[in-house]
């Protein structure tokens, strides 16, 4: 006869497949980095790209993610890395992991062997936030890593400020556990698994084109005060310009809001399982 799975090996079966999914896509956006780095000679070699860019109007030089141009590796990551592949690996995994963290172990059904065992439904939500927020932290400790060691290992004399770089990754994080937050809410309340990644999925692109259309004219710039996304911007911690206490900030104190909505939510939900 074969018995059902304990609460406890559950358990253990999901933190090991979470760590698996972490350190892929650690592993992943590290891998991009280190092409985008080794990248850069034959760039830099060009004037291609910058005549280009002086070509383009300012809207669609805002939008590509080059203010400043592409004097140095700062520049080229900024806008070729963090503009655009960085977003879409990090927006995947964070909203699919908040999404599968709970509404998809309601819908399998796994959730309720953890509500089996003598936990308080506070302490799981609370477990549950906390996976998804280490592991988004981890991923940009890993990003941070790969560029300060990639730099020197690939480009001989190639200039990265390593402060600018950190700032950039902190502000780059925390916009992902703003993400994450939110996509855990709709993943703590919403009925099913395909409607938490739904609405996860919706908001965030909403979001982020609201942001694409505010950086192509002055006329939609206002758009930027109802957008998360324009708080990263990553040519200003590059450069050392913005606030960086203030977006830091606001952005760790939403996604704390958000964090502790869906806790309590998840709490009083009411679930038949």
């Amino acid at each position: 006869m074969s018995f059902p799975p304990s609460p406890g090996s559950r358990k253990d079966l999901m933190l090991k497949s979470n760590l698996r999914t972490v350190l892929g896509y650690g592993c992943g956006i590290v891998f991009y980095e280190l092409i985008f780095i080794w990248m850069y000679p034959s760039i830099a070699k060009s004037a291609a790209l910058n005549t280009l860019l002086k070509s383009l109007p300012q809207g669609w030089v805002n939008l590509v993610g080059y203010q400043s141009g592409v004097t140095n590796v700062s520049d080229f990551l900024a806008g070729e890395f963090y503009g655009l592949i960085y977003i879409i690996i990090m927006a995947i995994f964070t909203v699919t992991t908040a999404t599968k963290l709970v509404a998809h172990m309601v819908d399998n059904g796994s959730l309720a062997y953890l509500l089996a065992t003598p936990v308080a439904r506070g302490n799981i939500a609370r477990t549950q936030a906390a996976l998804l927020g280490l592991g988004i932290l981890f991923i940009g400790a890993l990003s941070t890593l790969g560029g300060l060691l990639g730099v020197p290992l690939f480009l001989h004399g190639a200039h990265l400020n390593p402060l600018h770089f950190i700032e950039l990754n902190v502000v780059g994080a925390l916009l992902f556990l703003v993400i994450g937050s939110y996509s855990f809410i709709f993943s703590c309340l919403a009925k099913d698994e395909r409607t938490a990644l739904r609405a996860s999925v919706i908001l965030t692109l909403a979001f982020y084109l609201l942001n694409t259309v505010a950086k192509l004219s002055h006329m939609f710039s206002w758009l930027n005060h109802v957008t998360i996304f324009a708080a990263f911007n990553a040519q200003n911690p590059i450069h050392g310009s913005g606030d960086f206490s203030a977006i830091a900030s606001g952005l760790a104190g939403a996604s704390i809001a958000c964090f502790a909505i869906a806790i309590v939510g998840f709490r009083k939900r009411q679930m038949s399982l």
